[in-house]
C-alpha cells in the first residue's frame, strides 16, 4: 500500500490532483527577536573584578567580570542581559542597564 500527504499533510491512498509547488516564503525562516533576562547583581568581587547576577524569574545565577561587561557593575544593580553557556558555567555575553 502507498501512502501520499497532500498539501495540508493529510495522508491518504490516492495520490493528489495537483503537484505543491513550493513557494520562496515557505523555505525562509521565521525572524526570532533576541530574548534579555531581566535580573539584579547579588554579589561583586572588588579585588576580582567578577561577580554574579541572578535571574528575577529562575533564580539561577550568572558569572560576569568587568572585561565581559565592559564597564564595572554595582550590587543590587537592576540589568537587562544576554549569556551563553562555557565549560565553566553560563556567563554573560551582553549587559543592559536598567533604570
Amino acid at each position: 500500500m502507498f501512502a501520499y500527504v497532500d498539501e495540508y499533510g493529510n495522508i491518504s491512498d490516492t495520490p493528489p490532483l495537483k503537484k505543491y509547488e513550493f513557494k520562496e516564503e515557505d523555505l525562509l525562516r521565521p525572524e526570532v527577536e533576541d530574548e534579555y533576562n531581566y535580573g539584579k547583581v547579588s554579589y561583586y568581587n572588588d579585588q576580582g573584578h567578577y561577580g554574579f547576577i541572578r535571574d528575577n524569574l529562575s533564580r539561577q545565577t550568572v558569572y560576569f567580570n568587568d572585561n565581559l561587561v565592559g564597564f564595572v557593575l554595582k550590587i543590587d544593580q537592576k540589568v537587562k542581559y544576554k549569556y551563553r553557556s562555557s565549560k565553566q558555567g553560563n556567563q554573560v555575553s551582553e549587559v543592559i542597564l536598567e533604570p
